[in-house]
């Protein structure tokens, strides 16, 4: 859903009385009723990890809403003493906040590579040039031959301005013709380099594939490209990018931050890994017209600055739905060599040296890379 929108309907929802809300959702409010709070928790989480930029959106919309700023509270009781209220106690809430929310934008911007859509290459059309005005070239001829009439001698300089008029007028039609010639000759060589794109040729389709990936956040190399497929090796960032807290919600329903559990962690690292996957994926595609089938291999430099083999996955243009934001990990779930995953904590680890083919084996070689 839009930003907008949610925000839309957040303001209704929050101008709406909760007897109004309640009354047209009976079966909602009934289900809420009776739903643990840990189990409303555990949702909440779990979509904060697999959705930390909508989390992060409907975090700024509470904040601007004012949602949550008045929380209903239980009667204290008539006697008794009343709990401590300390200034210091007050701040500390905030102060978790605040680190939630930049945790979440954090995530966000990390999990906003998987977002990216591309435009698609198409036919480059140099624009023609514009007209040439001869009124400066009139100008500067009528300023140097002014001189050759006195000013009492009328017919002497109108001939000289209409003179200068012919000779601009020659000018600028001279310019403007070279203009045209090169923006022709600009343009067939482009529609040259168009059409071997289009059919496929290995220098054209590499150059755009090199061009397309001078802006992407991983270094991509560009190994080996025939006819209508291509194998490109993706440089990914370790899990250490990671901040080292997630965000979470306390039992009373409070933003804050904790450290992450060893598998939402590891789970939250795929899916960096799969939004990595699918921005080359689609930048490959709208790149390069004429490419039917891509093999992609990531790469991570480990601690001893060795290159590891994180997967090797092939993917073709007819298959899924590439505008899915979450196709990157289910390409990686399904792949014979997506993701090794191991142990409990489902922790993402390099492919043994021994499993990979040796067109890989060739690149994991020792770089200065952090």
């Amino acid at each position: 859903m839009g930003l907008g929108r949610r925000i839309v309907r957040k303001s209704v929802r929050k101008a709406t009385p909760r007897s109004v809300r309640r009354a047209m959702h009976p079966a909602r409010t009934v289900k809420n009723a009776v739903t643990p709070r840990p189990v409303k928790q555990l949702s909440r989480t779990k979509y904060v990890v697999t959705n930390p930029v909508g989390a992060a959106e409907n975090k700024v919309i509470g904040a601007a809403l004012g949602n949550g700023s008045k929380r209903r509270t239980a009667r204290r009781p008539a006697t008794g003493p009343r709990p401590s209220t300390a200034g210091g106690q007050a701040v500390g809430t905030g102060a978790r906040a605040t680190e939630a929310a930049a945790l979440l934008a954090q995530l966000g911007q990390l999990m906003g590579v998987g977002h990216q859509q591309f435009a698609e290459a198409g036919r480059p059309v140099i624009p023609e040039p514009s007209n040439v005005d001869p009124k400066p070239f009139m100008e500067a001829e009528w300023a140097s031959r002014k001189t050759e009439a006195r000013w009492w001698q009328r017919s002497r300089r109108r001939q000289i301005r209409a003179e200068a008029r012919d000779y601009a007028a020659r000018q600028a039609s001279d310019i403007f013709a070279r203009a045209q010639s090169e923006q022709r000759g600009a343009q067939n060589a482009a529609d040259v380099q168009w059409h071997r794109l289009c059919q496929g040729d290995r220098s054209a389709v590499t150059m755009a594939l090199t061009d397309a990936f001078k802006e992407s956040p991983s270094a991509v190399e560009v190994m080996d490209v025939g006819g209508s497929g291509a194998a490109i090796a993706v440089t990914l960032p370790g899990p250490l990018v990671l901040p080292e807290k997630m965000p979470h919600t306390t039992p009373t329903g409070k933003p804050s931050a904790k450290v992450w559990p060893k598998t939402e962690f590891n789970e939250a690292y795929a899916q960096l890994l799969g939004a990595h996957l699918l921005a080359a994926i689609r930048r490959s595609w709208a790149a390069a017209p004429s490419l039917s089938q891509l093999r992609i291999i990531g790469l991570r430099t480990g601690p001893d600055t060795q290159r590891e083999a994180l997967f090797d996955v092939e993917v073709s243009r007819a298959d899924g739905s590439w505008n899915n934001d979450h196709t990157g990990v289910s390409v990686l779930e399904r792949a014979q060599r997506g993701l090794n995953r191991a142990g409990r904590a489902r922790e993402v680890r390099a492919w043994p040296t021994n499993d990979l083919p040796p067109d890989i084996l060739l690149l994991l070689r020792p770089t200065t890379a952090s």
